[in-house]
């Protein structure tokens, strides 16, 4: 079950204020929330192919020993060429970007801002960062350490979910005499690591060292997605994020994110993180995370265990919901233990023994699955062990009523009598000044048949036709003249059709909204115009209307274009507001410790 932190909008994070997107690098602890899902998917619903991809292959490097690694670099003279490190060095990137992100609340303004952070080259002729570093991107560079030119690039795929990104060069032969760096295996508790990367305070490649002090499932904060982490105590800095974690000569890591208001706490993506995503691209598209299809609980209360009959000898999780339509719909019940993951035994608390005196979540075996392969799980039921096997047949945000946080395109937006509405997801949520329960527990439902997206009133631009509802805001849109809403589609194109005199909107305990439709139509512009909002709509919706749809108001605000985004797995954001002036960069990586993950990776 994937936890979900809430980061204030006043945070730095690679030298973008209060940008949405790489908010990723100040980490606070996280109240619970449900789980998101995984692999953002474009504005039809899809996740594109990019044309003409390699899939990546790791290679090797020439081999270099865990004390070699680590003795000191030599004091004065020349560069020795042969120096393991120099090698090293050789494949950390520092990448300039640009970002173009928009106000959640109020989409229809957006602003550009320069940021950086740090890549290392792999196979392939690609380049790995983090996700935080290239989302919502316009415009990337990057360049070599040792070198002054810079090159240009684009982002080839994408994992929101697992905070990694793979870049490539549009000069194919830019960095082909590079020897890329080989992926090592997961580390060892307290084995050595040094962090590479590009943090504030100069321009040069930076070198700490320290030890992993702790392997676990986290939050990361560019998501709140509860993978896999590395805890390190070498610094890892504002500017760090993206750059490899090298321990023997190979990668051990990716630096993610640092401790916020910690010393010396740093946290890494591991190399099974890492290679999970690595082998998710080799159909050409990144799928994410599936999910299981249900939920469980731990048995560590004696009363309970008394209850189910366990003895001493058994242990396992309770699980307490199955999610319609799932891959365990039909298959695992309310009231059966799981005992076994993939043949690790699950303790009482949720944990497998992964290595010898070394726990984490069981969650993590799912994890490690790619949509379409089995998982296969032990259960005790009605006192009978079965052996269950699942199908992991898509990613886990098909299952969740409230879809992720989103990037690469403008957030979808109507306004109709002033009154602004949206669809239901996590970026909306984490906007909110506090979550009200009845959108809260939404969070927890999945899609059904009536409804498989909710559409909320943000806000009103207050105006004479509005009058009464000023104050209200974040209501949950159920009904519209009387007629249940499927999704934000089905919402807008009723409002678009509709022929009476009055639009009548229904909320929780059938308080309702009035708008008068020929009002509101006539003072559409004059209340845009009031309001600085140049179009009433988001561009995805402009794109295609329904075909007795009038054509859409806007005020009368000349719009300045923007580059189009590079990111191959999402579409390029409808941009409609002039760029606002970039902030001084300042670039930021950090952590966030995560809540134990009760029942399920995904959603």
């Amino acid at each position: 079950m994937r936890q979900k932190t809430i980061i204030t909008s006043t945070l730095l994070c690679l030298g973008l204020a209060s940008s949405p997107s790489l908010l990723a690098e100040i980490s606070i602890t996280p109240p619970p929330s449900i789980a998101q899902p995984t692999t953002t998917p474009t504005a039809d619903g899809r996740t594109p192919t990019p044309a003409a991809i390699v899939p990546p292959t790791e290679t090797a490097i020439d081999a270099i020993n865990n004390d070699a690694s680590l003795d000191p670099p030599p004091v004065g003279g020349t560069v020795n060429a042969n120096d393991p490190r120099e090698k090293i060095k050789d494949a950390v990137v520092k990448v300039h970007i640009v970002q173009h992100t928009y106000d959640t609340m109020s989409p229809w303004n957006s602003d550009s801002q320069k940021g950086s952070g740090s890549g290392l080259i792999i196979a392939g002729n690609l380049i790995l960062t983090n996700a935080h570093v290239a989302a919502d991107s316009t415009f990337l560079e990057v360049q070599r350490h040792g070198e002054t030119k810079r090159h240009e690039a684009e982002v080839v795929y994408i994992s929101h979910e697992s905070d990694l990104a793979l870049l490539r060069t549009k000069d194919v032969n830019a960095y082909k005499n590079i020897t890329p760096l080989e992926l090592g295996d997961l580390p060892k508790m307290q084995q050595p690591v040094e962090v590479y990367g590009f943090p504030i305070g100069g321009n040069t490649l930076s070198v700490t060292r320290g030890v992993v002090s702790r392997i676990e499932k986290q939050n990361y904060v560019h998501t709140g997605e509860n993978l896999m982490a590395a805890q390190v105590d070498a610094a890892i800095n504002f500017g760090n994020s993206g750059g490899p974690v090298i321990s023997g000569g190979k990668v051990v890591g990716v630096a993610m994110q640092s401790g916020f208001l910690t010393e010396n706490i740093g946290y890494m993506i591991p190399t099974p993180i890492i290679r999970h995503v690595l082998e998710d691209t080799k159909d050409g598209k990144i799928d994410g995370y599936g999910f299981h299809g249900f939920l469980t609980q731990s048995m560590e209360n004696p009363a309970m265990r008394h209850k189910y009959g366990l003895t001493d000898a058994q242990t396992g999780m309770l699980v307490h919901k199955v999610y319609k339509n799932s891959p365990a719909d039909g298959k695992i019940q309310i009231g059966d233990i799981v005992t076994e993951i993939d043949g690790h035994k699950i303790e009482n608390n949720g944990t497998v023994e992964f290595r010898p005196g070394e726990f984490i979540d069981h969650t993590h075996y799912i994890d490690m699955h790619q949509i379409g392969e089995d998982i296969k799980f032990k259960v005790i039921r009605n006192s009978q062990l079965q052996e269950v096997a699942l199908k992991l047949d898509k990613p886990g945000k098909e299952y969740l009523l409230v879809k992720p946080n989103q990037y690469d395109k403008q957030p979808t937006y109507f306004i109709f009598g002033g009154l602004v509405f949206m669809p239901l997801n996590q970026d909306v949520i984490d906007s909110m000044d506090g979550t009200p329960a009845r959108i809260g527990t939404l969070t927890y439902e999945s899609p059904d048949e009536i409804r498989n997206e909710a559409v909320i009133m943000t806000k009103v631009l207050p105006a004479d036709i509005n009058k009464d509802y000023h104050h209200d805001s974040n209501l949950l849109i159920e009904k519209i003249n009387g007629e249940k809403i499927h999704n934000f589609r089905d919402f807008y194109q009723k409002v678009q059709s509709a022929t009476g005199d009055f639009i009548t909107l229904q909320a929780a305990d059938d308080y309702q909204l009035v708008i008068d439709r020929k009002d509101a139509i006539a003072r559409q512009p004059q209340i845009l115009a009031q309001y600085g909002v140049n179009a009433d709509r988001s561009k995805d919706l402009q794109i295609s209307e329904p075909l007795n749809a009038p054509a859409p108001v806007a005020a009368p605000v000349t719009v300045a274009p923007t580059a189009p985004v590079v990111a191959a797995e999402l579409p390029p954001p409808a941009v409609t507001t002039p760029a606002a002036q970039p902030v001084t960069p300042v670039v930021v990586p950090a952590p966030q410790p995560a809540a134990p993950v009760v029942g399920g990776s995904h959603p």
